[in-house]
């Protein structure tokens, strides 16, 4: 019997990844997601080297996060990641982190587009000419995800923070970089506040691309049972970007 598609790295937790209680961050989180998703995508054939040539870009569009056990400074994790079979235009991807005992300490989820740089444009999953998708690993880690984040009016949210985006937070795709947004909603907390909270979930959107020179107004607003949101607006007013943070109660 072929062996059901996973692909793992095992990563060592770093001073540079954690926040000030020495746990790993929402933004190294995603950054080692992002990193085995590439990784992943190397090794099935239409990673990087495939789509660069082609004018194509993967772009992820939302992420799902689940934290069970904290991951701490100097801890050797595995990550692991398999593609699931795509539908028209989304690209879906399961994630779990794991001691190197195999205790499950987060799983994740997230859902990417293809892009044409040069039209702008989503393309249907059958560009990618070279994949089986019959034989793509089907499990899930969440039973169902709510991808749609609650959008609020800038009047009900309290004010936070305001930046100019340069170009450190540029990726390859000449874009700000998935991870920095972690950072971002993350930043609309204060270190007293965090301290006494424990991180349960966290889910965001990238609704839309932000380019070097662009100002962002960050907005919190407290919900129900431990949850935030948090979005991000530029000088037009447009949202782009949503985040829903829990926290244990």
């Amino acid at each position: 019997m072929m062996k059901v598609y996973e692909h793992c790295k095992q990563f060592n937790v770093k001073y540079c990844d954690v926040d000030f209680k020495d746990e790993l961050k929402v933004s190294s989180v995603l950054a080692y997601l992002e990193e085995v998703a590439c990784s992943s995508a190397d090794e099935l054939g239409f990673g990087y080297a495939y789509v660069k040539p082609r004018g194509y870009a993967f772009m992820v569009t939302n992420i799902c996060c689940e934290f069970i056990t904290p991951i701490t400074l100097g801890e050797d994790i595995l990550v692991k990641t398999w593609p699931l079979p795509p539908s028209h235009v989304i690209f879906g991807r399961e994630y779990r982190i794991c001691s190197t005992l195999g205790e499950v300490c987060l799983n994740a989820s997230s859902r990417w587009c293809l892009i044409d740089f040069a039209t702008g444009k989503l393309l249907p999953s059958k560009t990618i000419e070279n994949q089986d998708y019959s034989t793509y690993n089907t499990e899930k880690v969440f039973e169902s995800v709510k991808w749609k984040i609650p959008s609020f009016a800038m009047e009900e949210g309290e004010p936070k923070f305001t930046l100019t985006i340069a170009n450190s937070e540029y990726d390859h795709n000449m874009h700000v970089n998935n991870t920095r947004y972690a950072d971002y909603c993350l930043n609309c907390f204060s270190v007293s506040e965090l301290a006494e909270k424990k991180m349960k979930g966290f889910s965001i959107s990238y609704v839309k691309q932000c380019k070097e020179g662009e100002t962002l107004k960050f907005y919190r607003k407290k919900g129900e049972n431990g949850e935030y949101f948090v979005q991000g607006v530029n000088e037009s007013s447009e949202i782009v970007v949503q985040s829903k943070i829990t926290f244990e109660e």
